[in-house]
């Protein structure tokens, strides 16, 4: 976690595929967004910065679904809008996905009961 948060740092480690962020700096950034709507559109899932496959996010207020994708079973995800603004939750609660960079539309996944929880596991750069 930034010490005290500044945008501009965050979002150079954003950019740079950082494994570093954390979620609460990911929420906290997202929450100051005018629109936290992650855009539609085509995406690379990196991890690391290894692309590990890409995918056709849809998405509106309430819900984001990556059903056009070369993640198997892609289809059957849905991540719904919660009530904080920028990002979505699958249905175990388990997958968190935040906007983290409003102008690139960068969106990044973080797991939770996982050895990472809290850490950000990849991230979904728009092409």
């Amino acid at each position: 976690m930034i010490d005290s948060f500044d945008a501009p740092d965050f979002l150079k480690m954003v950019r740079a595929n950082d494994p570093d962020i954390t979620e609460g700096d990911a929420k906290h950034y997202a929450s100051s967004l005018s629109s936290g709507e992650a855009p539609s559109g085509c995406y690379i899932i990196k991890c690391g910065n290894c692309p590990i496959g890409c995918t056709y996010n849809n998405s509106c207020k309430w819900c984001l679904w990556p059903g056009f994708s070369t993640i198997p079973f892609g289809c059957f995800v849905i991540l719904h809008g919660s009530d904080e603004k920028g990002h979505y939750v699958n249905a175990k609660g388990d997958t968190v996905v935040v906007k983290v960079d409003d102008e690139n539309g960068t969106l990044a996944c973080f797991m939770h009961r996982h050895d990472n929880s809290g850490k950000v596991c990849c991230y979904c750069n728009k092409v």
